[in-house]
């Protein structure tokens, strides 16, 4: 039988995993966006051409990147920090403020983020809403999003949340390889 800080690492590779994997998939979009946001320019204004499905679906991929691309950027310690204290603070402290800053910040303003989106969701995709000014399909996509978005940084935040207290429950074990190390330290 597995000890409660290796079941709890063991998730955490998991919730890693998801996110990786959603994370890498989606990130090829940002061809796609590339494509038919900056592809418009020189079709709208040089050859009098283009089409606004194509600025529409663009800015759909756009949101994507964006939303999936935060929780993949939480997996991998890529966001904005002030590191002042923290690069100095020992693993089992660092375990610690990041527990707190997960459970205090991230868990319920993703958690309030999904339970209010929840029924808005739900009502455009009844509808099949489309955008207010071209009237073309595909908005209820950004309120899915939404979801999706939600969803992941919590998988993500529960991932560190179980890292975090195996990391306080066991102090002697080794940091999570799987855990990057902090900016300054990886370059």
């Amino acid at each position: 039988m597995r000890s409660l800080p290796s079941a709890l690492r063991a998730f955490a590779r998991a919730a890693d995993a998801v996110v990786d994997v959603v994370g890498q998939s989606f990130a090829w979009l940002v061809l796609f966006v590339v494509a038919t946001l900056f592809g418009q320019w020189p079709l709208r204004e040089l050859l009098g051409t283009g089409h606004i499905l194509a600025n529409d679906f663009g800015q759909i991929a756009h949101a994507a990147v964006f939303a999936i691309g935060i929780a993949y950027a939480l997996r991998w310690d890529g966001h904005v920090r002030l590191d002042v204290f923290y690069h100095r603070m020992s693993v089992r402290t660092k375990a610690l403020v990041d527990l707190i800053g997960t459970l205090c910040i991230i868990v319920p303003w993703a958690g309030m983020l999904l339970w209010f989106s929840w029924p808005t969701m739900v009502r455009s995709v009844a509808v099949f809403e489309k955008f207010s000014d071209t009237w073309s399909p595909g908005y209820w996509l950004f309120k899915v999003l939404l979801i999706a978005f939600s969803a992941l940084v919590l998988l993500q935040a529960a991932g560190h949340i179980a890292r975090d207290i195996a990391q306080l429950a066991d102090p002697h074990a080794h940091p999570d390889e799987s855990r990057p190390a902090a900016a300054e330290e990886r370059t």
